[in-house]
């Protein structure tokens, strides 16, 4: 027989269920979310009841509702079947799980936060074992605890004591996703060392408790740090200084503690930076006038040129991928070498959560945002006990200035589930407290909309880029590696001394497409032979190479961030060239090497000194290679 509770109580099962095993798959987080709001439902059917509608759930749909203004005005069936099922409006019927918030009980919430912790346990793992795995998790998994050749590896970090260490992403398809579901789970761990380190200064049965609290969070840490969110890295700082504007404590107490931290923060800094590429790259990235990836400069153009002309209502469900490829026609009909780089630049959103609701729902989008959030710092700040545990929130909004973390299934699911675990709203009778959380409320939401806005002010800023300063041709070792002393020579004002008794160099060069296409046009052979030029003119302070073997590749041109595999390359020519100490004039005709599909020509170059004091000569290469 059905008891009053029961649809209820097997809705929690389900939302424990949802927050357990979260890290391991979307598809488990949709099924289990989706059933527990199925029996929710249920439940208030049975109770004859309708769902409590809190601002916090009814600014979330609106937010989604602002994405239909502008579909309104282009009726048509077709297109409202992508609308409602295949764009961003389609994601709507997660934010329903907010439902739970005024459903649950204490007690049932408490139960919850236990589930986080156990995630975010799975998560660790998981981090762990991806760490050490030569291969990718999820697909591994997938394939029937099988490598299936062509297969994308996993980047490797470095090498401890023999043993290699990969980017630790978990079960995510990207460290992004992986570094997203990180915020939002870690906290809960932080939070129960920190109460129970106060807790086994009384009470010494705790210790081995805290132990294992302590050495998960500290796990916890060093994956988060491994795994190069920088985004992330900073999201969670940020929410550490918001949530530290309502306290108050006494520095000197933690001086010793923050200086032993930071120490050893600077020494992991500075190991990882000296010996691994990847880490190099993540760093030097951040202060870079122009980095090998200037994707984000061109989401921000094609971004500020759609809200030009569409701030006010916005563009609507769906429309972001072909207003993007609009506003990119005219840029590469210009610059053709910026093809390739625009088509697989990521045009499904706007890399910046702020950006893209407005972009989708104009000023009613913005405004249901920017009210969402304020209703949650609210609710957050009312329980500082517990405001530790809802850090990600501050962490994913201040980061998803630099990604679009809440379009992110894998990310907002989460997301929205732990906001569900919200204490309810509390009415505050004592005047003074009323004062000092309103007080501590515009602060913290002020900071927050101050991020906004200068985030918003810096992508702006990132548009002044001139169009011809947004592609740089790669350089790489043999091992496809970025290489630095090889990037430096393409188009430099000099030649780039190398370290004394250098003996050989072998890089390669790429960025040549071997057919003239366009968004809006059919790819065509290119008629214009790809060349560039070696400056191998003689220099008194030292030795240019004696000579130069010179390999032409091909290598297939489709995006391997979304194949998961490799891009096959081989080489069809190989040439000696010696130095005469002339400028020397390279050309190769695409109709010489046609493929199946349109490729990229690429170059080997192997350099060879006989003498002590080597130079690596000026390769003047244009963007279009011609």
């Amino acid at each position: 027989m059905i008891g009053k509770e029961t649809f209820h109580k097997i809705s929690v099962v389900f939302l424990y269920l949802f927050f357990v095993l979260s890290p391991f798959s979307i598809s488990l987080s949709q099924i289990f979310a989706g059933t527990s709001l199925f029996f929710l439902f249920l439940d208030h059917i049975f109770q004859r009841k309708f769902p409590k509608l809190e601002s916090l759930f009814l600014f979330w749909i609106l937010l989604y509702l602002s994405f239909l203004l502008t579909p309104l005005f282009a009726w048509d069936i077709e297109h409202w079947k992508r609308i409602l099922l295949k764009s961003e409006f389609g994601d709507v019927w997660m934010g329903f799980l907010l439902l739970h918030h005024f459903r649950l009980s204490r007690s049932e919430k408490k139960s919850l936060k236990r589930a986080v912790s156990i995630g975010a346990v799975f998560l660790i793992v998981s981090g762990i074992l991806s760490l050490l795995s030569p291969y990718r998790l999820a697909p591994f998994v997938m394939d029937g605890f099988q490598y299936l050749e062509g297969r994308r590896l996993p980047h490797q970090l470095a090498s401890l004591m023999g043993i290699p260490l990969h980017l630790p992403i978990g079960f995510q398809s990207t460290h992004l996703t992986y570094g997203g579901l990180l915020a939002l789970y870690l906290p809960s761990l932080w939070e129960k060392t920190f109460r129970m380190q106060r807790l086994v200064r009384r009470k010494s049965q705790y210790k081995i408790h805290f132990a294992s609290l302590l050495g998960l969070s500290f796990f916890g840490f060093v994956i988060l740090f491994l795994n190069q969110s920088r985004s992330i890295w900073f999201g969670l700082l940020f929410g550490i200084l918001l949530l530290s504007l309502q306290k108050k404590f006494s520095i000197k107490k933690y001086f010793p503690w923050m200086g032993l931290g930071l120490l050893g923060f600077i020494l992991l800094f500075f190991l990882l930076y000296q010996n691994n590429w990847l880490f190099q790259r993540a760093i030097d990235d951040l202060f870079a006038k122009r980095s090998l990836e200037n994707q984000r400069v061109w989401i921000h153009k094609m971004n500020f040129a759609v809200l030009k002309d569409s701030f006010l209502f916005g563009i609507g469900s769906g429309n972001y991928p072909v207003e993007f490829t609009l506003k990119a026609i005219p840029l590469v009909r210009e610059l053709p070498e910026l093809y390739y780089d625009l088509s697989i630049t990521p045009k499904s959103h706007a890399h910046f959560d702020f950006l893209h609701f407005w972009i989708l729902g104009g000023v009613l989008g913005i405004f249901s945002f920017l009210s969402f959030l304020y209703l949650v710092t609210k609710n957050i700040l009312q329980v500082p006990r517990y405001t530790l545990f809802y850090l990600g929130f501050f962490a994913i909004v201040f980061a998803g200035s630099f990604q679009c973390f809440l379009l992110d299934d894998e990310v907002l699911f989460p997301f929205l589930g732990i906001l569900c675990l919200l204490p309810k709203p509390k009415l505050q009778s004592d005047t003074l407290n009323k004062t000092a959380t309103k007080k501590n409320l515009n602060k913290v939401y002020g900071l927050l909309l101050f991020w906004i806005l200068l985030s918003s002010l810096g992508a702006l800023y990132l548009t002044k880029t001139s169009a011809k300063d947004l592609f740089i041709h790669r350089v790489r070792t043999e091992n496809n590696f970025p290489a630095a002393l090889g990037q430096s020579a393409i188009n430099a004002k000099g030649p780039v001394v190398l370290p004394l008794g250098t003996k050989e160099m072998y890089f390669k060069l790429s960025g040549c497409l071997d057919h003239d296409l366009n968004f809006d046009t059919k790819a065509q052979v290119r008629e214009k032979p790809i060349q560039f030029q070696i400056h191998w003119e003689e220099i008194p302070e030292g030795e240019f190479p004696d000579s130069l073997v010179l390999e032409t590749r091909k290598r297939e041109s489709f995006d391997q961030d979304k194949e998961y595999r490799v891009q096959p390359e081989r080489i069809v020519k190989k040439e000696t060239i010696r130095n005469t100490g002339k400028l020397v004039t390279i050309q190769v005709n695409p109709k010489d090497f046609i493929g199946s599909d349109v490729e990229f020509i690429d170059f080997g170059f192997l350099f060879s000194w006989k003498r002590e004091k080597p130079f690596l000569p000026v390769i003047s290469i244009s963007g279009n290679c011609q």
